[in-house]
């Protein structure tokens, strides 16, 4: 597959510069405190790196992130050299809490749904992120600016689609936007396979009062030949206590997806579709920390997360 060996040689090209920086011992942590990721959200970092490119952390370090339900993990990779950021990771966004909704035949849907299986993986993310301008302080004195780009390599069509992002915060205040095309490859029968296109466009919106944030992100996608449309809202709290973060979140989707449900075991029509997250992280050190998360794949499961630094 020359794409995906194209993206492989691309992120080791780019790790190796940005490995010739003088690492501190800030470690992918925002201002020596914490691990700093998009301000405007609290969900994963590897969740998000996937949707605004420019979420990708640019503070020197090397960091891992990985989600692990059953029988597999997701992984991101994320390096940064104090001005420019990149990240690799090899799943997908879609029917995830903070994601677009996928696309699948009913059956598949059903039988996926009943038996708590993942959505299905095609992708490759790779994206990176640079700061404009990044003024330190207090307050509103603090100012910052960063933009992104990113490219998804589908591993069935195989076929490569980009989009780009940008982040601006200003004192208490951040926001976000972002736009990409994305592609999904459906097996309707043995002989017969459909490729689905369409464009995503995010926004998002927060507010930081000391250890809470407060989010609002907006996403909507629309098929290419705009025969079908989705929008998903999603509302999120994080508060940081200690060594302790603790998130919670409420997700609207408007679409005409089918949807599970988990008191029949049947697919039912309906437009709007809520869902709820929770997760909680804890600190065993300034390089490691642990934590578990409620829904994060809308399967109604619990999953383990984990993050190191190096």
């Amino acid at each position: 597959m020359p794409g995906l060996r194209f993206f492989i040689l691309i992120f080791a090209l780019w790790t190796a510069s940005v490995a010739q920086a003088d690492f501190s011992d800030c470690y992918l942590i925002n201002e020596c405190s914490k691990f700093r990721r998009d301000p405007a959200s609290p969900a994963p970092g590897g969740s998000q790196i996937k949707i605004n490119p420019s979420a990708v952390p640019t503070e020197k370090g090397l960091g891992l992130e990985a989600i692990y339900f059953n029988p597999s993990a997701d992984f991101s990779i994320v390096r940064g050299n104090g001005k420019i950021g990149a990240a690799l990771s090899p799943s997908n966004s879609e029917e995830t809490f903070f994601g677009a909704p996928g696309f699948e035949m009913m059956d598949d849907l059903w039988e996926r749904k009943h038996n708590q299986e993942k959505y299905p993986n095609q992708k490759l993310t790779l994206a990176s992120a640079f700061d404009i301008v990044d003024r330190k302080g207090n307050g509103y004195r603090r100012y910052s600016l960063k933009a992104g780009a990113m490219a998804k390599y589908n591993t069935e069509t195989n076929k490569i689609n980009i989009g780009g992002g940008i982040n601006a915060i200003w004192g208490p205040f951040s926001a976000g936007y972002s736009v990409y095309g994305d592609e999904t490859q459906l097996q309707q029968s043995e002989y017969v396979k459909t490729t689905i296109k369409y464009q995503v466009n995010t926004y998002n919106v927060a507010l930081h009062l000391s250890s809470l944030i407060l989010s609002y992100a907006n996403l909507h996608l629309m098929e290419q030949e705009e025969l079908y449309e989705a929008r998903v809202q999603t509302y999120t709290a994080s508060l940081a206590m200690g060594k302790f973060i603790f998130t919670a979140a409420k997700r609207i989707e408007d679409s005409p997806a089918w949807a599970y449900n988990y008191e029949t075991k049947e697919l039912e029509e309906k437009q709007i579709k809520e869902e709820y997250f929770g997760g909680v992280q804890y600190a065993l050190s300034r390089r490691f920390m642990l934590g578990a998360l409620y829904n994060y794949y809308l399967l109604r499961e619990g999953s383990v997360t984990a993050t190191v630094f190096f």
